[in-house]
């Protein structure tokens, strides 16, 4: 596939990616709560800089997860919708992990700010590719209650640093700006369709929430 387009939009970062040929385009803002009024306009302002229109594309990703409820929905419904329109396959990318990919030459403690005093964490080492591979699952938990595998110059990234740096001392080099991106989640797409990884149809794409909705709580 030659032109893909991916969006991510689980955290308070909402980002679009245009990839064509051997030429990348991507607009990211840091807008929490803003994303629904943003995102159909940047996905329309990164074609236009890309010179694409959307019937042009062959592939689509999408961050799934975990983050924001509302967020994480926005970005699958938004997909969703982009993939009944195309006909195109859609990728799905864990958000944790393409923020592990922003730093493809070392292992990675990647941390979202779950809120109610819990974090979504991770931890990757890249490959020889420089494609993060996981070392522990996904989870979330009390920040205190989350054991990093000690790996020798591992970088935090996320805002659960920002916000519980001080539960995890032993790390010391962390960056609580970093934010997943779309080209980053189009990146691992594109590597798995290199590996011959068929995309799925737009019926089949779901939010990777791992902790329930307040919605299936109350059921």
């Amino acid at each position: 596939m030659k032109t893909w387009l991916a969006i991510e939009t689980a955290t308070e970062s909402c980002s679009v990616a245009v990839f064509n040929g051997d030429r990348g385009w991507q607009d990211l803002i840091v807008a929490p709560n803003r994303h629904s009024e943003l995102l159909l306009q940047m996905i329309d302002g990164v074609l236009k800089q890309a010179g694409l229109r959307l019937e042009q594309i062959d592939g689509l990703a999408c961050g799934v997860g975990p983050g924001g409820f509302t967020a994480v929905r926005l970005g699958i419904s938004t997909m969703h919708g982009l993939a009944i329109a195309t006909g195109r396959p859609i990728y799905p990318v864990s958000s944790l992990q393409a923020l592990a990919a922003g730093a493809s030459d070392r292992p990675v403690l990647a941390a979202f700010d779950a809120r109610k005093g819990e974090v979504y964490a991770a931890a990757y080492r890249p490959d020889a590719q420089g494609i993060p591979q996981p070392l522990t699952a996904e989870c979330v938990c009390r920040p205190e209650a989350l054991q990093w595998p000690v790996e020798e110059a591992a970088l935090g990234l996320g805002t659960g640093w920002t916000a519980y740096a001080q539960c995890w001392s032993q790390v010391h080099c962390w960056q609580g700006d970093r934010y997943p991106e779309a080209a980053q989640v189009l990146r691992l797409a594109r590597a798995r369709a290199a590996a011959g990884e068929a995309g799925m149809r737009p019926e089949a794409l779901e939010p990777h929430y791992i902790r329930p909705s307040q919605a299936e709580e109350k059921r």
